[in-house]
């Protein structure tokens, strides 16, 4: 990876690893990057708005957003923000009821 980062979650798509957010031993980390399957290599995308680590990912059924949820940053977090693979964008959507980190998350098709 382009940078070095441990409690991170991870999502593996279709063209793709996706490692998302994290703690370099130093910050928690809003950074996102993808190791590329055609090219081999990683490739920094657009970080989310709140860094955090301990934090879960999915994708969504189609593989085209990357929900992340809760995590912890000094605090446990509620938030969950949305990434759109197409666009390379981050938006927040409705948090979660509760305040979670170190967490799994788990799509389900229905």
């Amino acid at each position: 990876m382009n940078e070095a980062r441990r409690a991170l979650a991870a999502v593996a798509l279709p063209d793709g690893i996706y490692a998302i957010g994290g703690y370099d031993g130093k910050q928690y980390l809003a950074s996102v990057e993808k190791f590329d399957l055609q090219t081999k290599s990683w490739v920094q995308l657009r970080p989310m708005d709140t860094p955090r680590c301990t934090l879960s990912a999915v994708a969504s059924n189609d593989c085209q957003y990357i929900y992340a949820m809760g995590g912890f940053n000094g605090s446990a977090l509620d938030i969950v923000e949305r990434y759109n693979i197409m666009t390379d964008e981050w938006e927040y959507i409705t948090p979660m009821i509760h305040k979670r980190f170190m967490h799994e998350a788990v799509a389900m098709i229905m």
